[in-house]
């Protein structure tokens, strides 16, 4: 997946933008889970499927067959070969399709890096009211990814991703409200595109939820509530939704203290590769 260096993040959340496929054109598994899974004949049954769909001119084989080759699935992995069946599905029509070979053009991935390209095919789907396509038009915006940087353009696409139900397109908007970034500083706006975005699933936007109800920024204050979507957003196992939840126990924010809850949140959120927790629990370690 592609990330083009849109910094998203705000406190406690450690994100960074990328752009957006959808859910059912999501790559498959790695190989070996794959083959656990299935089992090795029957990858290879279903890539031969795809296939003959193919050169019938399915353009859903044409794409299933694309993410074989570019996750190696029971045929050798060959991302020339996958921007290439991309190619045949998205002209035939198929956005899923064009929205990964934008990424592959924005990567340069199995065809020259390309970011005006790459932005042509984000627009074809954005065009056809693709939540995910417009998000990354947007994100190309925010980046400078074949066009110069224009927050004001970028929150326009997110704004029409987020309507059309896409929640990461929803959270880089309320990100851009509570910034001031290319649109009107408005915590209340930010808080209320935070909460559609976490109620579509979107943790990161809980936690960030989280933390504007922990200050009162955009909502009432309810230390309760933040404890609540940092629950959340931990059980999901993201870094950031542990390291606050821990945080909430070390200093009884919305919740009794306990010192061994707090370690312990601290401790899962260092294993999950987020700096800040990993700080301090050494910085706990080094207190007499």
């Amino acid at each position: 997946m592609f990330r083009i260096g849109i910094t998203l993040a705000i406190l406690l959340m450690g994100t960074r933008g990328a752009a957006q496929q959808h859910e059912h054109e999501q790559h498959p598994q790695a190989p070996s889970k794959s083959e656990a899974f299935f089992g090795k004949e029957e990858l290879s049954r279903q890539v031969g499927i795809h296939e003959k769909g193919c050169k019938k001119g399915d353009a859903q084989e044409c794409f299933n067959l694309a993410l074989a080759y570019a996750q190696g699935l029971a045929v050798p992995k060959d991302d020339a070969r996958a921007a290439t069946l991309y190619k045949k599905a998205c002209d035939k029509g198929f956005l899923a399709a064009c929205n990964n070979l934008g990424i592959a053009y924005a990567e340069g991935v199995g065809v020259k890096k390309d970011p005006k390209q790459a932005l042509t095919f984000f627009e074809k789907t954005c065009k056809a009211e693709d939540g995910k396509g417009c998000f990354n038009v947007g994100l190309a915006h925010a980046s400078g990814l074949g066009v110069p940087k224009e927050p004001e353009r970028a929150a326009t696409f997110f704004d029409k991703a987020c309507g059309q139900g896409h929640a990461e397109g929803c959270f880089s908007l309320g990100v851009a409200h509570a910034q001031g970034n290319g649109v009107k500083k408005d915590p209340e706006r930010a808080a209320a595109l935070f909460t559609k975005a976490c109620d579509a699933g979107h943790m990161t936007a809980c936690n960030t939820l989280g933390v504007s109800y922990l200050a009162g920024n955009g909502v009432k204050q309810d230390k309760k509530q933040a404890f609540a979507l940092f629950t959340k957003a931990c059980d999901a196992e993201l870094p950031g939704g542990c390291f606050n939840l821990g945080l909430s126990y070390r200093y009884g924010n919305g919740v009794a203290k306990d010192p061994a809850r707090t370690k312990a949140l601290l401790e899962k959120a260092c294993q999950l590769q987020f700096p800040p927790a990993c700080e301090a629990l050494g910085a706990s370690s080094r207190v007499p």
